[in-house]
């Protein structure tokens, strides 16, 4: 495809007028629409204040993550500067991070997309005034960010804000009676159509990048995966466990956030370096435990992490089982 008509008088304008000081503001705002601040707020709601809200975040999070993969794929269009091989000197990013960034597509702007949906669910959900000011404020910079870095368009970003925010009302209008459904379900069941969607979303994904194995493709597996391992982990955690998040003081909902955080990023290293070694001759193997590899890091941060914790007395439980 052909790349699209974008305006980029803007986005040379902005590459020539940048400073030094707002480049430092825009690379940390830009931070708050990434996976590792998405899991850090998450696992903070989900282990000091709401569990159903965090599920909810992550499901949220993890289908608009995918949505957008699937447009760029479908949409390939170049981000700005790299058709004319410009975007090194052009793009307010790490020679190593535009490296990376220069063989995804741009359209839509995932940071954008994401940042929408997610701020704008955490608006509603959220009473505070304080925290919605933050919501509001963290879609509106992260968007810009990404324009003001030379990362994306602002036709990018305009469409992502718009897709975006279109996920968090239909999440917000229908994810009480999804979830109604979904609970009706088997177990069984409920695993069933986690992996089957899984693999037929990676398996459309290869049919709109062309048949390519790896690239963006691989996204789909470890966002697939991490949904499965909550879908397994979730009616563990209330039959096994059901741990009050309210309970103790701040310094153990702390200590909690940061056990289940060092948990995900040790499972998620520990089985990349051992998986490595076993699946190198083989792509197939590979994409299986890479697939497996981010299940397992959804089980220990929705079940596993808060089953050490409640043993070692950080949390407590609100009834032994829950039906």
């Amino acid at each position: 495809m052909s790349p699209l008509l974008f305006n980029m008088t803007v986005m040379e304008s902005l590459a020539d007028h940048r400073t030094a000081l707002l480049t430092k503001f825009f690379l940390g705002v830009t931070s708050f629409g990434t996976f590792n601040v998405y899991v850090l707020i998450i696992t903070l709601i989900y282990v000091a204040w709401n569990k159903q809200l965090a599920i909810r975040l992550s499901v949220l999070l993890l289908v608009t993550a995918s949505l957008d993969g699937l447009l760029k794929l479908t949409i390939r269009n170049p981000r700005p500067f790299v058709s004319d091989g410009t975007y090194l000197k052009k793009w307010a990013v790490s020679p190593e991070t535009a490296r990376g960034l220069a063989t995804e597509y741009s359209t839509p702007s995932g940071h954008a997309m994401s940042a929408a949906a997610f701020y704008s669910y955490l608006f509603a959900a959220m009473k505070n005034g304080y925290v919605r000011v933050a919501a509001v404020l963290a879609i509106v910079l992260v968007g810009l960010s990404r324009s003001y870095l030379g990362v994306h368009y602002v036709e990018d970003v305009l469409l992502g804000w718009v897709l975006g925010l279109g996920c968090a009302l239909v999440s917000i209008r229908y994810a009480g009676a999804v979830g109604d459904l979904w609970n009706k379900l088997s177990y069984g069941a409920q695993i069933g159509i986690a992996v089957m969607g899984s693999v037929a979303l990676w398996v459309l994904a290869l049919a709109v990048s062309g048949g390519h194995v790896g690239g963006e493709s691989v996204g789909f597996l470890a966002d697939g995966g991490f949904l499965t391992g909550i879908v397994i982990a979730r009616p563990l955690e209330l039959r096994n466990l059901n741990f009050d998040p309210g309970s103790s003081h701040f310094v153990a909902k702390g200590l909690r956030c940061f056990l289940t955080i060092g948990l995900v990023i040790g499972t998620v290293e520990i089985l990349g370096m051992a998986f490595g070694g076993v699946s190198s001759g083989s792509a197939v193997l590979g994409i299986v435990l890479l697939y497996v590899r981010f299940t397992a890091a959804g089980v220990v941060n929705i079940f596993l992490a808060p089953l050490l914790f409640t043993r070692i007395g950080l949390a407590r439980r609100m009834r032994a089982a829950v039906d």
